[in-house]
């Protein structure tokens, strides 16, 4: 019974890490809807010219646009873009993942 005040003090620790944990990794998920962005390089990947269209609801629907303004253009470059936002120490748009299939 000597340990008893240590044991709950170690317990307490362990629920209190147990919860900071699962907290931190909830707030990381993201909120918001899925948006997809639809990138067309005009002149090319490694150019920083770009036709950008936002608000597609799904991934197909931003390929279609996708792959229609590229035809456009020559059948130029594209990507589309999971919620993207613009991240200005970068001075361009960073998105959580990129597709082209």
């Amino acid at each position: 019974m000597k340990n008893a005040p240590a044991i709950i003090l170690v317990t307490l620790i362990f629920i209190a890490l147990g919860t900071s944990l699962y907290l931190i990794n909830s707030s990381e998920k993201s909120h918001s809807p899925e948006t997809w962005s639809s990138f067309v390089y005009t002149n090319g990947y490694n150019s920083g010219r770009y036709k950008k269209q936002d608000d597609f609801i799904s991934y197909e629907t931003c390929r279609e646009h996708a792959v229609e303004t590229s035809v456009r253009f020559d059948n130029a470059p594209w990507e589309c873009g999971l919620r993207c936002r613009f991240d200005s120490s970068r001075q361009g748009f960073q998105c959580e993942t990129m597709k082209r299939e």
